[in-house]
């Protein structure tokens, strides 16, 4: 049930997902696939889905609006719904038709398939349903299906298979489907279906097909015309699927069926021998199911068809099988002749089939020794013809035909042959069955076939053998002759009915030893009484023979005994008719019949007491009476025992008197039970049992003393005589006092004592042991009185080992029995308490027995005697008696019935009484401790509650067992009722107190405390512990610690706000030592020694209870008990503890504390000098107290600060350790920390942190950092204080301390170097490396002060390269993750710092994810960090390789959405937008932006009215986004237009440079906006200014923005000034020259005077610029024609041109001019030369310092055309180097870019040229050359170091002091080198390398440390000593008396060329008094130093040829500077 419930609300759960609007697509798509699964798995979850009212709508919904996965899962559901019947109609009227339909033109292939599935199997059985079909017709579904088998439509092979399969559901006769399938070419569709490659397909469109013809007739020819019957029988093949080919066949019949032509067409298509090959395929190949079933029995009834009938097909295959030329095997004819036979059936209207001419073609073929397969073939054939009664009918002998044919088959060998030969003989020869078996012989082979092993076998020879008995009677003598009787009766064993009949036979003629046998085989075989084995016995009883009816009785009784009750006692049933047959041979003249007769029905009434009831009439008792006055003695005791049996009491006979006894007739009884034979006397005696349940038969036999003779059977007697004397006595006593039938006290203690001595015999299975604890039970219940003036029970209390039998009846006896001794022992339970626990232990079954009953008896008494008795067990053996209880599996159910009990509030005194004094419950009585009761003993009101108590405080289980009973709420309302009532009022008293030990005990279990009635007890308790008895207010306040030990804070708030406190208060210093006995009890239950204490203690953990009244209520008088009280001594401890736990993290408490005077009273405390332990707690106290700032301001707030630092000065350490966090709090005060005195706390605290305790150093740490942290001074103070705190510090950070110690540690180092003073201390340095480590850690606190130290550190500029050899990026870069801000601002300021101007380290960040990082912490972080985030992208973007990388695409979306953030401040927001700039003013980031430009453009327009700096950059960003054509497209940028235009006019350079630029983007999409918004005029503006004259960019720029404008309208011709259009005249650009032409010209027409305008502003000279820029450009173009330029003319157009330079024109004008001059020059040298004589290498030269990069890197470019070879050498100079290196030189410095042109240019003259090598200009140029190598691409790079090396290639031939020079000046390069040979690409390495080993350098080594060297005589005083090759050594300082020696000493070669192939030399040496030791060496070779840089490890020390343990930490750098400083 549970498991269905579950799987219930599992279903309306996922329905319920699926019917909720908030459920994602996604969710629906999981939450179908669940129920699909669900659906799956188990049919019940198909009924419960299917019953969900809700469940269709939400399927056809998803089917029709869901996704694609949803529609699958739903579809696949509805098909497995559909395999339940009432299942499929629901899903048929649900509606889920069309979108089934939808679904199956899906173009998902899956979606086709559960689509076309889910309409197949919906679809099933639909032509019986009118309504079902309604709904195909209606929604067309058939021609959609046809539809989707057309040819056009290719489908997959499942889909095809699932819709063939719809289709053949759905096509019926009706609805024209039929006509419509032929239209449309559905016959060609079906018949092409029958050779697909899916077997579902092929199947269901055989199927299809047989209903096409059967339905519609009229499609066969065309069935026929199109293949089908080929391919049909091709279907049949064996290789085929077993449903394929039933399908084919089932067509082949409708074909045959319909058709005449069709059946010809089988025919001459071979189809007959293949029909019968699929008649016996099922039998050859093993086929099983339905499908053989089906292929068998269509293909019989295709042949049938073709044959015209069965009879004919039974013909032809018979003579078929005759035949010499055969169609098919005979072997399969003879087998489809065989199933032919079989299945058979005779309709009436045909003649009668001649069986016999196909028995004479079977007999004909028959041959002993023929092939196997075909033998067999005819045996099956003869074998149906004889079974099926349609054909046998018409045959002799059949039946033994039959069974012949079983034997044959089932023989072997020589007997099969012989069989066959007989039945050959049978058919053949007209014999009977025993003559065709050989008679005697036939028999003897019968009867040895009994002994084979195939049970068949055996039934086929018993069967011929009954056949042969009842034809001819030779054959049984012949049987009994060839010892058939042995082998018979085994097969009656296994329940041969024909070896039964056999035995019957022989039972009547065998002779006695036979009959005796047969008897007992019948005896022991027969277990059912068929009427022919009755009515066969019954007629050898009144027959003749045999003349001995003895075994015929005991038979004849045994199946009887077999016989159901309705056969017994139904009149005229066989078995009544034979049991009353019995009753008459009672009356026989033999009396050895008689007294089997009359034993064998006493054994039936006996054992079949159901029929006694209904039998015992006169007509059966009178024969029985009659014989009890037999002389013979067997005869009389049958007879009583069968009275016995009709007399004893069923459930439907009443005890009323017995109709069928006469006064008088019991005496016979009577005085057989007095006879000297005790058997005949139990027997009697069982009779009287019985009887004596009539009051009137009972008065008569106690008349006459039947109680002699009870008695002497008790004592004489068997067991059973004693359990029927026990039965007649207890009938006796039921309806006489005992008075009356026991008569004296011996009698009747004899009697009691007999009759529970008897139940250590009696079976307790039976109800025997019932019976007898009756007797003693209503002994027991006995009161002593004049009738009885003895108690029968007081005799067990006199033998204790009766108790014994008692006890066993209760471990093994049946319930009732079970009862009765639990009412009988439980009445013993105040006599014997020990003997019964003590037998109860030692017996393991009896705990459980009592437990068993307690929990399932209805009646009271027993269940509290059951009590009781376990309560008696448990008070001396509780261990073993739970154990016993919960190894009996009783426990859970005790546990239930003793809840209930309490529920019903049970008082039943138990015959117990309270104690003496139990009333007197006084905790304080003199001389007398509190009477515990005795478990034994308690009120019977009170024993469910002491036994849940002892049961409950043996395991927490069971107090959850209690719980889960009830038992809370019936303990509850008990507590209640007490509460409310006076304890008088109550006779049991007890039961306040034990309700209370009980609850006391269940809530020591935290899930009883949860559950909601806990709550409840609470008023109760607090009543109680207003109690006047002390026991009362004790274990309620143990109750309450329960609760609150183990319960939540609702429970503990209850408790508090009860009222319970103070009573509770008052408790306090009093249990211990006046309640030593409950406090004993309290053990016993395992409850605590101070509930009080405990529950206080816990209610003031709660806030709400500290904050509330109660603790104000409470905090006087806890202020009251600091005082010393000698009588409560424990009393001021406590109240310190407790204050403490109120005050703790209460500020409203602290106060209350202070104004009841609590700062005097510790002062005061503190001041009597207490124990260390409380001066410690005082301290502490005093800690929480001063955490609330207003305590600060009372005046003893000083006195206490001077007390705790007298306490830091004197105190011990723990309380040392609590003064310091005390004035920890206290610093945080101004007032107290500037005070004079404050400054006493510095040394100890500082001392403090000396100390090995961490716990010290921890509070110190704290306290100096607030001491120190503003003022300046005190840290100066604390850096000077003895000792060195700071060096104490770093030891801290370096020692194993725990993070926390080393985190508070990094707080004051953070708080130190805020100080630059401090920051300077030689000591600082060594922090460096400790705090790494603590960033390192995986401790997130201390991680956070490491770094905000760190970060402090950085704060000086030396310490900030420092971090180089640790991977400190790395790590910084992962801590900016999580939640802790602190931390990340930390980090990220670090890195903002270790980043500023270093680009290699800026590329470090990114690698490491910092970009990530940050962009995962954006959406969710404070302003404050975004702020810090913006501000490191910017750092970060300032790296161009940065800002135009993937990674920085990545940040401008979440950018754009910081700086919509409201409260994002000026320095973010300017971080933001540079950052952004930088990003976008790179074309690639600009067009990978996928914001949309309302999203972008909507925050810059706010940026464009704020203070300066963010309108620069938010413009400059505005003008980046303009570039990208949908920014100038969309609506939202016209808003951008008035600001823009604004700003444009502005008058500040660098905001009308990106004002402009962004007007330039947008003005040729919204050009009326920029006009509307002024922009003619601003434009203008900037066009006409002079005074400063704007940039020439900034005047192009707006030059273009108004040409475009003029240009959208030539409206706009007349408002611009003419003025500007002068002087637009200027402009580089020939679109706006175009426009201003035009304009002009417009103002020239519509207005004259304009004219004189136009003249003012010059535009007459500009047009003259404008010609010349004309003739140059024609230059240009004429010259890129090599004719032309060669031409004698063109020496003219070079001088020209350098004449037009010399003029100074405008950029454009220089750009076109040069231009020209390359064309010319490249081509001739005759120009070359004409150039350099015009003066024109100057000019060129002067071009090459142009502002202008273009103009520069053109003008570049010609002079490397000038020289490029040595036509012009003479003019080559160190002028042109100089004016080279300082365009290089320019270009660098004012854009930070490399003129790829100008590098070129120096490397061709330098190629070309080798005497400037060694010129100056030349040296100068390298440092310049250095420079660019370090910024530049990496194309210029290849020149440069192409250059270099050309130069460094002349060193060797120029003068020394040249060479050197220059070698020095390159030697700068030398980092740079190192990096590119980690970097650069593999053609740079032979160059770079090449320059590595020339270069002039400094070899740098650091010696570190070193660790375990070995000790010396004297003492370890270590030193290093240095060599390199034969130069001088190098030494380190000597480290004394250390064997891990730290140096720290960096030593420094210079070479002037690397030391390649040189090694470094270290030896390791002590000094002493006795010389130097060697204490190893290293050698090291140097060579990879060069090339890398740095090089540095661990090197093992070597003494000879071993090496030790030794090992040294060293650094090697190569690098072009020389290292002055000691690292």
């Amino acid at each position: 049930m549970d498991e269905k419930e579950s799987m219930l609300s599992r279903v309306a759960q996922l329905i319920e997902q699926l019917h909720s609007n908030v459920s994602s697509p996604q969710e629906r798509e999981l939450t179908t696939a669940r129920l699909l699964g669900i659906a799956k798995a188990r049919k019940e979850a198909r009924a419960l889905i299917g019953s969900h009212g809700q469940a269709m709508p939400l399927f056809v919904s998803i089917l029709r609006n869901g996704t694609l996965m949803a529609k699958i899962n739903v579809a696949a559901t509805l098909s497995v719904l559909c395999k339940d019947e009432d299942l499929r109609i629901k899903v048929l009227l649900g509606g889920c038709i069309p979108p089934l339909l939808s679904l199956l033109k899906s173009d998902a292939t899956e979606a086709r398939k559960v689509a076309a599935e889910a309409l197949c199997v919906v679809s099933s059985g639909v032509l019986s349903d009118h309504v079902g079909m309604k709904i195909f017709v209606t929604e067309g579904v058939v021609p959609t299906l046809w539809e989707q088998l057309s040819r056009n439509n290719k489908q997959d092979k499942v889909v095809e298979g699932f819709v063939t399969g719809a289709l053949r559901n759905l096509c019926g006769d009706k609805d024209g489907y039929w006509r419509t399938t032929l239209d449309a070419g559905g016959v060609d569709i079906i018949v092409s279906l029958l050779s697909s490659s899916n077997p579902t397909a092929q199947s269901n469109a055989a199927s299809l097909l047989a209903c096409l013809m059967l339905g519609f007739p009229d499609s066969i020819p065309k069935i026929i015309g199109a293949g089908a019957i080929k391919t049909l029988l091709g279907l049949l093949g064996q290789h085929k699927d077993a449903s394929v080919r039933a399908s084919a066949a089932e067509a082949l019949e409708a074909l045959s069926l319909k058709s005449t032509e069709a059946k010809q067409a089988i025919v001459d298509a071979q189809g007959m021998p293949v029909l019968i090959g699929a008649i016996v395929a099922p039998s050859k190949e093993g086929m099983q199911g339905e499908w053989g079933q089906a292929l068998q029995q269509h293909s019989t009834q295709a042949l049938a068809n073709i044959c015209s009938g069965m009879s004919a097909l039974l013909l032809y295959l018979g003579e078929l099988s005759r035949s010499p030329r055969l169609a098919a095997p005979v072997a399969d004819i003879i087998g489809a002749l065989a199933y032919a036979l079989m299945v058979f059936k005779q309709s009436g209207d045909e003649e009668p089939f001649e069986s016999t001419k196909i028995e004479s073609i079977l007999i004909i073929l028959l041959k002993p020794r023929d092939n196997k397969l075909v033998q067999e073939r005819l045996l099956e054939a003869m074998a149906s013809l004889y079974g099926n009664p349609n054909l046998s009918v018409s045959i002799s002998q059949s039946e033994a035909k039959k069974v012949l044919i079983g034997l044959i088959t089932m023989a072997t060998g020589d007997a099969q042959e012989y069989l066959i030969l007989a039945l050959i003989r049978l058919c053949t020869d007209r014999v009977s069955v025993w003559e065709a078996l050989g008679k005697r012989e036939g028999i003897q082979m019968l009867i040895s076939s009994l002994g084979l092993s195939s049970e068949q076998h055996q039934e086929y020879a018993v069967e011929m053998l009954a056949i042969l008995t009842e034809e001819v009677d030779d054959s049984k003598w012949a049987i009994t002759a060839a010892g058939g009787i042995p082998p018979l009766v085994q097969l009656i064993e296994v329940g041969s009915h024909r070896a039964r009949e056999a035995l019957i036979w022989l039972l009547k003629i065998g002779v006695p030893n036979e009959q005796e046998a047969s008897a007992k085989a019948l005896i022991k075989l027969t277990r059912t009484a068929d009427s022919a084995t009755i009515n066969q016995l019954l007629a050898l009883l009144f027959a003749d023979s045999p003349s001995s009816k003895v075994h015929i009785i005991k038979v004849l009784g045994h199946v009887l005994s077999t016989a159901s009750h309705s056969e017994l006692v139904h009149k005229g049933a066989t078995a009544n008719t034979g049991l009353r047959s019995l009753v008459q041979v009672l009356n026989s003249s033999d009396e050895k019949t008689q007294e089997y007769a009359a034993s064998v029905l006493a054994d039936l009434f006996s054992n079949r007491q159901d029929i006694c009831d209904s039998l015992a009439t006169d007509e059966v008792i009178n024969p029985c009476m009659k014989l009890l006055t037999s002389k013979t003695q067997g005869i009389v005791t049958q007879s009583a025992r069968a009275l016995s049996a009709l007399s004893r009491p069923t459930k439907t006979k009443t005890p009323s008197k017995m109709s069928y006894i006469a006064e008088g007739d019991v005496q016979p009884l009577i005085k057989l039970a007095k006879t000297s034979s005790m058997d005949s006397a139990e027997s009697a005696m069982a009779a009287l049992a019985n009887l004596l349940s009539d009051r009137q038969v009972a008065a008569e036999a106690l008349a006459e003393d039947v109680v002699s003779a009870i008695t002497r059977v008790l004592g004489e007697g068997s067991l059973e005589g004693k359990k029927s004397a026990a039965c007649a006595l207890y009938q006796l006593l039921k309806h006489f006092p005992v008075g009356d039938v026991l008569i004296g006290r011996a009698q009747c203690r004899f009697a009691v004592l007999a009759v529970v001595d008897s139940l250590n015999a009696i079976d307790m299975d039976y109800n025997d042991a019932a019976d007898a604890l009756d007797v003693v039970s209503l002994l027991a219940r006995t009161k002593q009185g004049r009738n009885s003036p003895y108690l029968p029970w007081s005799a067990l209390s006199e033998v204790p080992s009766s108790l014994e039998p008692l006890v066993r009846c209760l471990c093994e006896g049946p319930i009732s029995v079970q009862d009765k001794a639990i009412e009988i022992l439980s009445r013993l339970s105040r006599d014997q308490p020990v003997v019964l626990g003590n037998l109860l232990i030692s017996n393991s079954r009896a705990i459980g027995a009592l437990a068993s009953r307690i929990t399932k008896v209805s009646s009271l008494e027993v269940r509290v005697g059951g009590i009781a008795l376990l309560i008696c067990a448990t008070k001396e053996h509780k261990i073993q008696s739970m154990g016993a209880l919960e190894a009996s599996g009783y426990m859970k159910p005790l546990i239930y019935a003793l809840v209930d009990m309490i529920k019903q509030s049970s008082s039943l005194e138990f015959e117990i009484t309270t104690p003496r004094g139990f009333t007197d419950r006084s905790a304080f009585r003199d001389g007398d401790d509190i009477h515990v009761p005795d478990p034994a003993t308690v009120l019977g009101g009170t024993v469910a509650l002491w036994l849940l108590s002892i049961v409950s405080s043996s395991h927490s289980k069971h107090k959850i067992t209690v719980m889960e009973a009830g038992g809370l709420e019936a303990l509850s309302d008990k507590l209640a009722e007490y509460a409310k009532k006076e304890a008088a009022e109550f006779g049991d008293t007890e039961g306040v107190w034990i309700s209370t030990v009980l609850a006391a005990v269940l809530f020591q279990d935290a899930n009883v405390v949860s559950a909601p009635m806990a709550i409840h007890f609470v008023p109760s308790l607090a009543i109680l512990l207003k109690s006047d008895e002390m026991i009362d207010r004790f274990f309620a306040a143990q109750a309450m610690a329960s609760l609150v030990c183990y319960g939540n804070k609702g429970i503990n708030l209850a408790i508090a706000n009860s009222g319970a406190v103070a009573g509770l208060t008052t408790l306090i210093g009093h249990l211990e030592s006046n309640m030593l006995n409950l406090i004993a009890l309290s053990e016993e239950f395992s409850l605590i020694r101070n509930p009080e204490q405990v529950v206080l203690e816990s209610l003031f953990l709660i806030d709400d209870v500290r904050v509330g009244s109660v603790a104000r209520k409470t905090i006087p008088l806890l202020v009251d008990l600091l005082r010393p009280m000698p009588d409560r001594p424990g009393a001021p401890p406590f109240a310190v503890r407790l204050l403490t736990q109120i005050a703790d993290g209460n500020d409203a408490n602290k106060l209350h504390m202070a104004e009841a005077g609590a700062l005097d009273a510790l002062s005061k405390y503190l001041s009597l000098s207490p124990q260390d332990l409380n001066e410690a707690t005082i301290s502490e106290l005093l800690r929480i107290l001063f955490s609330n700032p207003d305590l600060l301001r009372y005046e003893a707030a000083a006195s206490c600060m001077d007390q705790l630092i007298a306490v830091l000065h004197l105190g011990s350490r723990s309380a040392r350790l609590s003064a310091a966090r005390a004035l920890n709090e206290l610093f945080d005060a101004d007032n107290i920390r500037d005070s004079e005195s404050s400054i006493q706390a510095i040394q100890p605290l500082a001392d403090m942190l000396d100390t090995t305790s961490e716990c010290e150093q921890q509070a110190a740490l704290s306290a100096l950092v607030k001491l120190t942290s503003d003022c300046n001074s005190r840290a100066a103070m604390l850096a000077e204080v003895e000792g060195n705190p700071l060096h104490s510090i770093c030891e801290i950070l370096s020692s194993a301390s725990t993070w926390e110690m080393k985190s508070d540690a990094a707080e004051l180092c953070c708080v130190l170097f805020v100080n630059p003073r401090v920051r300077e201390l030689p000591i600082v340095s060594e922090c460096i490396e400790p705090l790494i480590l603590l960033m390192q850690s995986d401790k997130e606190t201390a991680v956070e002060s490491g770094v905000c130290a760190f970060e402090r550190l950085l704060d000086d500029e030396k310490q900030v390269e420092i971090p180089s050899d640790h991977d400190v990026v790395g790590m910084l870069v992962g801590l900016v993750s999580g939640s802790n801000h602190r931390l990340i601002e930390a980090s990220i300021c670090a890195l903002i710092k270790l980043g500023k101007d270093r680009t290699p380290r800026k590329l470090d960040m990114v690698n490491a994810g910092i970009i990530d990082n940050c962009l995962e912490l954006l959406p969710t972080a404070p302003t404050s960090l975004c702020a810090m985030i913006a501000e490191l992208f910017r750092i970060l973007t300032n790296s161009s390789a940065i800002s135009k990388s993937s990674a920085a695409a990545k940040i401008v979306e979440p950018l754009f959405m910081v700086l919509l953030k409201t409260d994002f401040g000026l320095w973010g927001q300017h971080s933001a937008l540079q950052a952004l700039v930088n990003i976008l003013e790179k074309p690639q980031s600009l067009s990978a932006l996928k914001l949309t430009p309302s999203q972008v453009i909507e925050p810059l327009i706010s940026f464009l009215e704020s203070p300066l700096q963010a309108i620069q950059l938010g413009t400059e960003l505005l003008s980046h986004l303009l570039e990208q054509e949908h920014f100038k497209q969309d609506i939202t940028t016209k808003s951008a237009v008035v600001p823009l235009v604004q700003l444009a006019g502005i008058g500040i350079l660098n905001l009308q440079q990106t004002a402009i630029k962004a007007l330039e983007n947008i003005s040729l999409s919204l050009p009326k906006a920029v006009c509307d918004a002024g922009g003619i005029f601003e434009l203008s503006k900037v066009i006409i200014q002079d005074d400063p004259l704007p940039p020439e960019a900034l005047w192009e720029s707006a030059a273009s923005v108004l040409s475009n404008l003029l240009r959208s309208d030539a409206e706009y011709y007349l408002n611009v000034p003419a003025v500007a259009l002068v002087k637009m005249l200027h402009s580089s650009v020939e679109g706006t020259i175009k426009v201003a032409l035009n304009a002009l010209t417009v103002q020239e027409k519509t207005e004259a005077s304009s004219a004189e305008l136009m003249v003012e502003a010059g535009a007459i000279d500009a047009l003259l610029d404008l010609l010349r820029l004309l003739a140059a450009l024609a230059l240009g173009d004429l010259s890129q024609h090599e004719g032309l330029a060669r031409a004698t003319d063109s020496v003219f157009a070079c001088r020209a041109l350098v004449s037009l330079l010399e003029d100074q024109p405008t950029e454009e004008m220089q750009m076109v001019a040069i231009c020209a001059l390359q064309n010319l020059v490249m081509r001739s040298r005759t120009n070359r030369r004409a150039v350099a004589e015009s003066g024109g290498i100057l000019v060129i030269q002067e071009q090459v310092l142009s502002q202008n990069s273009d103009v520069a890197a053109q003008a570049a470019l010609l002079i490397k055309f000038l020289f490029s070879n040595h036509t012009l050498q003479e003019y080559v100079s160190n002028e042109l180097i100089r004016s080279l290196t300082a365009a290089l030189e320019r270009e660098l410095w004012s854009t930070a870019t490399v003129n790829e042109e100008v590098l070129r240019t120096i490397h061709v003259i330098f190629s070309n040229f080798h005497k400037l090598h060694m010129s100056e200009a030349a040296t100068l140029c390298i440092p310049h050359l250095v420079s660019a190598l370090k910024s530049g691409s990496e194309a210029a790079q290849d020149s440069i170091l192409t250059t270099l090396c050309l130069l460094k290639h002349s060193w060797s031939t120029m003068p020394l002091d040249l060479s050197k020079s220059q070698a020095m000046v390159a030697a700068e390069a030398i980092p740079v080198l190192q990096m590119l040979m980690k970097t650069c690409p593999p053609s740079f390495h032979e160059r770079v390398e090449s320059l590595l080993n020339c270069l002039p350098g400094c070899l740098t080594v650091t010696i570190k440390r070193a660790n375990n060297l070995k000790h010396v005589l004297g003492g370890t005083h270590a030193y290093c000593r240095l060599t390199i090759g034969t130069g001088p050594a190098r030494q380190t300082k000597v480290v004394s008396h250390n064997t891990s020696p730290e140096w720290k000493e960096a030593f420094t070669w210079a070479f002037d060329v690397p030391p390649k192939g040189q090694k470094l030399h270290i030896s390791c040496r002590s000094r002493s008094t006795f010389g130097k030791t060697s204490l190893g060496r290293v050698t090291i070779k140097i060579d990879k130093v060069v090339n890398e840089g740095v090089y540095s490890g661990v090197f093992g020390l070597s003494q000879g040829a071993n090496k030790d343990s030794s090992s040294r930490t060293l650094e090697i750098t190569w690098s072009n500077r020389m290292s002055n400083e000691s690292v």
